[in-house]
């Protein structure tokens, strides 16, 4: 479980291209205001976990949290200790900069129940940084993560995709070098032009072009494989669906798209099984019996059964998704008849641990 308070641009040292995060977030701005605010959410939602029952960390979202002034961290840590004392809380999380984590915010932090930190990195190209004004080069996001690791915090590192200079071998680079930051999870989330921003302008300009809904799905598909197999979890791919979003003019361009992350999901299964379907041979008008585990199911079938129709489309086949409690994560088992050959069943396995998000 994650509490969180959200405060939009709280402690940005200034706003970066793609970012208007007041359309995208809500809460409290305005560093007055802050610390009021914070307590009254704390209080809010300790209430909720003990008639709940249910604990959880208390997250601060939206800002640059470790770019607050510092007596105002510790006052905000300092108003957070309690309820993880008494148990209401398990710990706090925050997201800030990666260039953000000096020596002495670090020091300040140890001394609170910090748990997990996560470091909008965006990107691992230093090109991409630089164009989309981050402040910030890749051996700074290598010394925020070392930071975070030495303290025994959980790291979380967040990476936009499309953002100006990038590209997909570009993109797919940043999630092998994210990898090599000791990351726990990931989120992803495809760059949107949205109004008020310098992307919009430029985007207007034509100096910026964002990736379409298809270009993106496909370029973060091989990404989402890559951290799989690397058996990092990625807790989010698109932002959450929202009301603000959908309003008219609000994102100006970019694949936005409610569901985005399962549309990346289900096109990695799709060239997964593309893949299998190519080395078995597998004869046109078979019916093909794809066992997943149950929580997959909806993933291997698609966004309005696009995969069942792109696999009838490619390959002259009837494909049938069956959840079996037997499997769990990414495994498969198959079953074809139909056909001429006899390849049931077969089988593959993933090392054990390697699950989806």
């Amino acid at each position: 479980m994650i509490y969180p308070v959200f405060l939009p641009h709280a402690g940005c040292p200034f706003q970066c291209v793609y970012c208007n995060q007041r359309v995208t977030v809500s809460g409290e701005s305005g560093e007055g205001g802050i610390a009021a605010f914070v307590r009254a959410r704390l209080a809010e939602y300790g209430s909720r976990v003990e008639r709940s029952g249910r604990s959880g960390e208390i997250a601060f979202y939206g800002g640059t949290f470790t770019a607050l002034p510092l007596a105002l961290v510790e006052e905000i840590l300092s108003a957070c200790e309690p309820f993880v004392s008494r148990g209401i809380f398990t710990g706090v999380r925050f997201s800030t900069r990666p260039d953000c984590l000096q020596a002495d915010v670090v020091g300040l932090l140890s001394r609170y129940p910090v748990r997990t930190v996560e470091l909008g990195v965006q990107s691992l190209s230093d090109t991409v940084l630089e164009k989309s004004r981050r402040g910030y080069d890749t051996r700074t996001v290598f010394q925020a993560a070392k930071a975070v690791k030495q303290n025994g915090w959980s790291l979380g590192v967040q990476l936009m995709a499309g953002l100006p200079g990038d590209s997909a071998q570009i993109f797919l680079l940043s999630i092998k070098k994210a990898l090599g930051t000791g990351a726990d999870f990931f989120r992803i989330y495809p760059t949107l032009v949205l109004e008020g921003t310098a992307l919009a302008r430029a985007y207007r300009e034509g100096a910026y072009t964002p990736w379409s809904l298809e270009e993106a799905v496909a370029n973060l598909a091989p990404a989402y494989g890559l951290a799989l197999e690397a058996r990092v979890p990625v807790i989010r791919m698109g932002l959450q669906a929202d009301a603000a979003l959908e309003k008219p003019g609000v994102v100006v361009a970019g694949p936005y798209h409610p569901a985005f992350g399962a549309l990346v999901k289900a096109r990695w299964w799709r060239a997964r099984i593309d893949a299998r379907l190519g080395l078995e041979g597998v004869a046109p008008g078979a019916e093909v019996m794809i066992h997943v585990a149950p929580d997959q199911v909806s993933d291997v079938i698609g966004n309005r059964k696009s995969n069942l129709l792109h696999w009838q489309k490619k390959w002259y086949i009837r494909a049938r998704v069956v959840g079996d409690s037997d499997l769990g994560g990414i495994e498969t088992s198959w079953k074809i008849t139909s056909s001429n050959r006899d390849i049931s069943p077969s089988s593959e396995r993933p090392t054990p641990g390697n699950r989806p998000c």
